[in-house]
């Protein structure tokens, strides 16, 4: 049995502990940093994983209004690779989205630089970091340790990803009760991919990957994958 498949039980703390502490070492000259660890399906059509250490009250606002639909820095990370400032968001952003990041400067959210990644599964990720105390140089410290802050956002992902069990990686609200990895395996079955193919692709066994169809079958409530697939399609899900 692959390893990766065994629950392994963490608390709610250890996740924003873990990223903390990485970003602590590497960073470790900036003050006060501000971060997000922000995760969802591309077409976010699920409530995002957000680990962050911005103010509580932002946070619990931004989950609670689905503030990801419009957030300019999240618009922008969807359509680019590379690393990119706020700023350069910020110029191409609607109304919507600049009355939206006008209200997170109350929160000294103010300036900042974005690593995006996609996996193979379908989740787009991004890691911001921002500078609350504005600190000088900010952009250009980041700048020179970018390799070094995309491979943690590699790094953290996979921690994740990999780390937590399946009930763990549930999010509420989602259409169907799918996690974040089921919905991943579910898309990829969606588009052809064998069981074998999907497992390659997302770095897990292939028993692992018959067992997440399972439980997808299961919450969906049919016998199997092709009906799991057009019941997903009936809920809108994929």
């Amino acid at each position: 049995m692959d390893s990766r498949s065994k629950p392994i039980i963490l608390t709610p703390t250890q996740p924003i502990t873990h990223l903390h502490t990485e970003l602590q070492t590497q960073l470790s000259d900036l003050d006060n940093l501000r971060y997000a660890y922000y995760a969802s399906v591309t077409n976010r059509n699920i409530e995002p994983i957000i680990i962050s250490n911005y103010p509580s009250r932002w946070v619990k606002d931004y989950k609670s209004s689905n503030s990801h639909l419009i957030d300019p820095i999240i618009n922008h990370g969807l359509k680019k690779i590379t690393p990119f400032s706020w700023q350069d968001a910020l110029a191409c952003s609607t109304p919507e989205g600049l009355d939206f990041f006008q209200r997170a400067t109350r929160y000294q959210i103010c300036s900042g630089v974005t690593f995006t990644l996609r996996d193979a599964c379908g989740m787009f990720c991004a890691l911001s970091l921002c500078d609350a105390g504005q600190q000088a140089d900010f952009d250009r410290r980041l700048a020179n340790k970018q390799g070094i802050l995309q491979m943690l956002l590699i790094d953290f992902h996979d921690w994740l990803m990999t780390s937590r069990s399946n009930d763990q990686l549930f999010l509420p609200g989602t259409l169907g009760s799918l996690s974040v990895r089921e919905l991943g395996v579910l898309q990829l079955v969606v588009r052809g991919k064998s069981y074998r193919e999907i497992a390659t692709d997302c770095g897990i066994s292939e028993r692992t990957v018959k067992f997440h169809m399972s439980n997808i079958a299961g919450k969906l409530q049919v016998a199997n994958a092709k009906q799991a697939v057009y019941e997903a399609k009936r809920q809108g899900i994929i």
